[in-house]
């Protein structure tokens, strides 16, 4: 019996289906396993908006308008105002308690009143700068020798003189036991930092404490080297805390989408980096707007979009679970 043309033709269709059936299905495993095995060494991080810094770590050591509080007579004083209160010219603010004899008193107790001679902001530590580190000499004296008295000292380690304002201590008359601060007088401050490039005149940008403030160049210094600048305003803190580690704002920051620096790939002549999108992976030309030390600034690039933080040749295309790879 003879066996049909078109069976076996119907036979060879099938297994050659059914071949390339099964070399799809290897393949895609392979390419599967290829994707996950290329990717599981990559790291990724998320692209964010932000902006990059120009600052420069300086110390600064501030000056201030500052009157001393003297004891008007030999006693314990006792402080009226809060520490740091604002007071005005004739305020009372202090007593000076004393005790003594008198004609017919075994014991007779007198009070000395204390009453401002200016106004300003009350403090009772005082630190022994007060008379000579004033914002009138760092503009008219040597420097140098007006601070030599805080060569000593670091932005940690400046102490301040506690008089016994509010203890049982008693003091002598004449005795300083604190002082008022100007605060409607603008706050002066050397800047420790080489003046080149800077004029007098010209302003500078500064960071305390997380503010920003504009200062005026008032002296270029040899020795220290640095600048003397004024404030448009009282500085909160300098007066107790003369001593500070600032920052000083070199160039204007840059705003745009912030990738870490090693995620840039260069392919032929064009910047990039690999994101992951749906899954896949893709590369995307970038404008670098700015760059530090551990970022870029770059353009035409989503916020929140995965980065490939540690490319290579070889990825583009690949599959890529985000969740089973580690993040930076």
């Amino acid at each position: 019996m003879k066996r049909s043309p078109r069976r076996g033709i119907y036979k060879v269709v099938r297994v050659f289906g059914v071949s390339v059936f099964l070399l799809l299905l290897l393949s895609s495993l392979g390419w599967v396993y290829r994707s996950s095995f290329l990717t599981g060494s990559l790291k990724v991080e998320i692209a964010r908006q932000g902006s990059i810094d120009h600052l420069q770590t300086v110390a600064a050591v501030f000056a201030n308008e500052e009157t001393l509080l003297k004891a008007p007579g030999a006693g314990t004083p006792e402080f009226l105002v809060q520490e740091g209160e604002r007071v005005r010219k004739g305020d009372l603010i202090a007593r000076i308690h004393s005790g003594g004899v008198a004609l017919g008193q075994e014991n007779a107790a007198s009070a000395h009143d204390l009453y401002t001679s200016s106004g300003g902001i009350v403090f009772s530590a005082i630190d022994g700068l007060e008379t000579y580190l004033t914002p009138e000499n760092l503009l008219a004296m040597d420097v140098g020798k007006i601070l030599q008295p805080t060569q000593g000292l670091s932005a940690t380690q400046e102490a301040q003189e506690s008089p016994p304002s509010q203890s049982s201590e008693s003091v002598a008359a004449g005795k300083v036991i604190g002082k008022i601060v100007n605060n409607l007088k603008p706050t002066v401050a050397v800047l420790k930092v080489e003046t080149k490039g800077y004029e007098v005149g010209k302003s500078v940008k500064l960071i305390i404490n997380d503010q920003n403030y504009s200062a005026k160049i008032l002296r270029l210094l040899d020795d220290p080297h640095g600048l003397v600048v004024q404030f448009n305003q009282y500085i909160n803190g300098t007066s107790q805390k003369r001593l500070q580690d600032i920052s000083l704002v070199q160039r204007p920051s840059v705003s745009g989408v912030l990738v870490p620096k090693s995620s840039l790939w260069n392919k032929g002549e064009e910047l990039g980096v690999y994101v992951v999108k749906e899954g896949a992976i893709q590369y995307r030309k970038v404008k670098i707007l700015d760059q530090n030390d551990q970022f870029i600034c770059v353009e035409n690039l989503p916020h929140g979009i995965p980065v490939i933080t540690n490319p290579r040749m070889g990825i583009d295309g690949l599959i890529m679970n985000i969740k089973n790879v580690s993040q930076s």
